[in-house]
């Protein structure tokens, strides 16, 4: 009988679920979907800088268009990362940015 072990990629994704910058994550997230306007902005660097991530645009976006209306800064770097995307882009981008549906 073969028995079942992880491979790289199972062992990757167990280790990052106990990391302490994943929990960090997590709680930036909670943070931001709960309407902190800094933690939205510091999500949206994040995922505009790919720290811990891939950088996803779109994704920034979203984020930094929920922190705009209370954060100047989030305004300036929404409309730096505008102008790098495309119409479909950012149509999904404002589509995430509703309060109720938010960034994935």
């Amino acid at each position: 009988m073969k028995r079942w072990t992880p491979g790289i990629a199972g062992l990757t994704l167990v280790i990052l679920c106990w990391h302490p910058a994943y929990a960090g994550l997590r709680s930036l997230k909670r943070e931001a979907r709960s309407g902190a306007p800094n933690a939205e902005l510091k999500l949206g660097e994040l995922y505009q800088y790919g720290v811990g991530q891939p950088d996803h645009l779109v994704h920034a976006l979203a984020w930094y268009e929920r922190a705009a209306p209370k954060l100047p800064r989030a305004a300036e770097l929404a409309r730096q990362v505008t102008a790098r995307l495309t119409p479909a882009e950012r149509q999904q981008a404002a589509a995430w940015a509703k309060p109720r549906l938010g960034p994935p």
